[in-house]
């Protein structure tokens, strides 16, 4: 067996926990699917450091060591980072605005990345970037996503380069079916031979990995390089919905996993789904499942 790939999570206050989380999870399923520690995973954080949702970890290292890579997670850029280490390190990521201090360094210049703020602002900013519009990039040597669980789909991507898409499918099957509580089509990795309707599995796919901030429907139908009502068209034909319907759906089936298997906050669960208003998470939660997010959490 190769030596494990060690792989570093740099936090700093008030980071994506639900970012976080998503990546370790890909690496821990690595693992479990292999029978192997394909990955070694390390929390770095000076001291305990609050998420923010307000819970506190404790990392494992103080100081950041040799790793072959290293994530920033922040929600800040006004933090100093131990530059001349991470410019050593073989990998660099980040997430949300932890992509945002790679920026600032430097470290994303010649590189195509996707960082968070407005667009025309960050053009200005960083002209030396390619800005991405996408949930997340991997270019070479780095990666970058937004907060939330676009960072699963970065790290398997991530996966599939470096140890096969064969492994990277099974471990993103695996957690959907973690996520969503049932089988379901793979939030990552399109099987054409399986799925006739490139354009619907592509979008089901931007949407799985945009559920903290979601896609409007003009900029969904974008993406996918097709118009709006063609996409549309294509939901209701070959899955009998639209696909707002199908995106709320989604959003309300990962916030059922997150009431059910987490100590979030309803309030923090709602916001980690795309529902910046309680009031409108609570009367789509009851509409599809027949009882409120706080009744969920009692039962």
């Amino acid at each position: 067996m190769s030596k494990p790939c060690k792989v570093g999570f740099l936090l700093y206050p008030d980071f994506s926990l639900l970012g976080l989380s998503s990546a370790l999870e890909v690496l821990r399923a690595v693992n479990l699917v292999t029978g192997q520690t394909v990955y070694e995973s390390a929390v770095i954080a000076e001291s305990s450091v609050v998420s923010n949702v307000g819970l506190s970890l404790n990392p494992s290292h103080s100081a950041l060591e040799p790793m072959d890579v290293v994530i920033l997670a922040a929600s800040d850029t006004k933090v100093d980072i131990p530059l001349t280490s991470l410019s050593n390190t073989p990998v660099l990521g980040g997430i949300g605005q932890g992509a945002n201090l790679l920026a600032h360094t430097g470290l994303l210049d010649g590189y195509r990345a996707r960082l968070e703020g407005a667009s025309d602002a960050l053009q200005v900013q960083f002209p030396k970037i390619e800005l991405s519009q996408r949930a997340f990039e991997l270019d070479r040597n780095r990666m970058t996503c937004g907060a939330g669980t676009a960072a699963l789909d970065m790290m398997l991507s991530l996966v599939a380069r470096e140890q096969g898409i064969d492994l990277a499918s099974s471990v993103s099957e695996l957690l959907v079916r973690d996520r969503l509580g049932e089988p379901a089509p793979s939030s990552f990795v399109a099987t054409p031979a399986r799925k006739p309707q490139p354009q619907i599995e592509e979008a089901t796919q931007l949407m799985a990995a945009n559920i903290e901030e979601p896609l409007g429907a003009d900029e969904l139908a974008s993406l996918v390089g097709i118009s709006r009502r063609q996409l549309e068209r294509l939901f209701r034909k070959h899955l009998d919905t639209v696909p707002s319907k199908h995106y709320l759906k989604l959003r309300l089936e990962h916030a059922r996993k997150l009431l059910r298997e987490s100590d979030m906050p309803v309030v923090e669960v709602g916001i980690a789904c795309g529902f910046s208003n309680a009031s409108h998470f609570s009367t789509a939660y009851k509409n599809h499942f027949g009882l409120t997010p706080r009744e969920e959490r009692q039962s």
